[in-house]
């Protein structure tokens, strides 16, 4: 989980992945995680930004 203080954006997953408690999450999943996690996914290639573009979230 996110630290409170720590701001969460949203991901899609790319790959399915398994969560730390071993429960496997489904490629194109979408999570809110840490920017800092969401940062390292995005550049291993394993999610993609998931967050609307200007004028598309109202």
């Amino acid at each position: 989980m996110a630290d409170a203080k720590e701001k969460t954006t949203p991901i899609r997953l790319l790959y399915d992945t398994w969560a730390a408690d071993e429960k496997r999450i489904e490629a194109g999943t979408v999570l809110d995680v840490p920017v800092s996690t969401a940062k390292q996914l995005i550049t291993a290639g394993k999610a993609e930004r998931a967050d609307p573009l200007p004028g598309d979230g109202e």
